[in-house]
């Protein structure tokens, strides 16, 4: 069903942006640039986006699991977008847990204490199950990281399932994956999402949706986006 949606929309205000230079948070990043609803950006990440934008503050951070690092970055903060991630194949089970679960507990203590009215939105994966169980080891962390975000005392807590997400960038950008899954997902686009598209869907939602917590699968994105 489509996503209830409120006439009068909030603003982002000052945002706080993890991921910027991955691709749903770069595609997150132009969005937010864009929107006249932000004031103002501030991303947090190992390296430079390389965009130059008079509301744009760009921070050179690797201490994702230190909290009172993160705390002064957060001060007056209205809205988060975590899109900082990894993919499972790339890392140790170990790291993997650490980046998904452990930096985002960080991030949300920081949050807590410094923007507590914040509206947090998450980037998570179609298959995570807050409740548990999941298909794979990477589905079963995604869960666990709903279930922190969920355990948090913010109001605020929105959550993004998409499916297959195609790259919106350039062929430089796709994985081997995408030479089989980008063709396929123009001829049946309800396997997913574009990295674009997913980035539209969490600005509207962060501003539009009157509820305070939500779990968008990707139907519901596509609802949304239709």
């Amino acid at each position: 069903m489509p996503t209830p949606t409120d006439k009068t929309p909030r603003p982002l205000g000052r945002v706080l942006l993890t991921g910027a230079t991955g691709m749903v948070g770069s595609s997150v990043l132009a969005a937010l640039l864009n929107a006249e609803s932000a004031s103002e950006v501030v991303a947090l990440g190992r390296r430079p986006s390389g965009r130059d934008h008079e509301k744009l503050t760009e921070v050179s951070f690797t201490d994702f699991g230190d909290t009172q690092a993160i705390e002064p970055y957060l001060i007056g903060t209205d809205t988060v977008f975590h899109c900082l991630a990894t993919y499972s194949a790339r890392v140790s089970r170990g790291e993997y847990e650490e980046i998904t679960v452990d930096w985002l507990r960080a991030l949300l203590t920081a949050c807590e204490t410094a923007a507590p009215k914040a509206a947090f939105c998450l980037f998570s994966a179609q298959g995570a199950r807050a409740e548990g169980g999941g298909m794979s080891f990477a589905l079963k962390v995604k869960g666990e990281a709903e279930n922190v975000l969920f355990a948090s005392t913010l109001k605020r807590k929105l959550i993004f399932r998409p499916g297959y997400i195609a790259p919106s960038g350039p062929r430089s950008s796709w994985k081997p994956a995408d030479y089989v899954f980008k063709p396929l997902q123009r001829l049946v686009p309800t396997i997913g999402v574009t990295s674009d598209e997913l980035a539209r869907a969490m600005l509207e939602t962060a501003m539009r949706d009157p509820r305070d917590t939500v779990v968008l699968e990707n139907r519901d994105m596509r609802a949304l986006l239709e």
